[in-house]
């Protein structure tokens, strides 16, 4: 895709999330005054991999992410409470991590060749269509099911339910964002079959809010025969596991995707 299919692309997108129907000529004459978005900057730090190929050649989930146990938890990493939605920066930053940069992290390192390839990954995880700019961001958990190689695997653990659920009414959480009207499967960790989880499955737990479908993200690992979240921790304050079952007794219930 060359420069100028990029930002047709994005100017698509930011109007097909709105409900709008765009036509080629439509989309040249808005073109100024969405290109706003490509005077953004890229923030990059790899932290103490900086110069440590070797992440590039772990392909394995569990020691991949194993790796980052210990790094920084650190809330809004790609916008520090200051929202400009005019203008999305590319922010990579391996010293602080929140819970749902952690998974499009390890998501996009996992297949990665280099720090180049890792970067493009890393912006098809995050964004719709590749295209980096806070409308077509995937704001949340569910938006992964968009992607093809995303599988929402809920269901096929045990009994689950679905609600429906209309993310960001009334942009309670994100201004320029509209409602998406979206069903959601979850599961009560009670109801799982546990041998139906694989290491590097990502999990989201479930809220009751009829505008939010996760409050939490991780990854599944499993090692020593027991089941455990890896999570970047907002109590913590750093990315650490816990143990699946003490972690969600108290939750509602649970969401799982499978990256193939």
């Amino acid at each position: 895709m060359n420069i100028n299919d990029k930002k047709e692309a994005f100017i698509a997108s930011f109007f097909y999330i709105r409900g709008y129907s765009m036509n080629r000529l439509n989309i040249i004459f808005i073109t100024a005054i969405l290109y706003t978005n490509l005077f953004a900057y890229e923030y990059i730090n790899f932290g103490k991999f900086k110069d440590d190929i070797s992440i590039f050649k772990q392909h394995d989930i569990k020691k991949l992410s194993e790796k980052f146990l210990g790094i920084e938890y650190v809330s809004n990493t790609l916008s520090n409470d200051k929202i400009d939605t005019s203008k999305e920066n590319l922010i990579i930053n391996f010293d602080a991590l929140d819970c749902f940069t952690f998974i499009d992290t390890i998501e996009a390192l996992k297949s990665a060749k280099n720090k180049e390839d890792f970067r493009n990954k890393l912006i098809n995880t995050r964004y719709k269509n590749g295209i980096v700019s806070y409308h077509t961001r995937n704001h949340f958990f569910s938006d992964w099911l968009l992607k093809k190689n995303i599988l929402d695997i809920t269901c096929k653990l045990g009994e689950c339910k679905k609600s429906i659920k209309y993310l960001n009414k009334n942009e309670k959480y994100l201004k320029e964002i509209p409602t998406i009207q979206r069903t959601i499967s979850y599961i009560e960790p009670k109801d799982i079959n546990i041998t139906k989880l694989h290491t590097g499955d990502y999990i989201g737990i479930y809220t009751q809010k009829d505008d939010l479908d996760v409050t939490h993200t991780g990854i599944i690992i499993k090692k020593s025969n027991k089941v455990y979240i890896r999570h970047a921790s907002s109590l913590e304050k750093k990315i650490i596991d816990s143990d699946f079952f003490e972690y969600t007794k108290n939750q509602v219930g649970v969401i799982v995707f499978r990256s193939l």
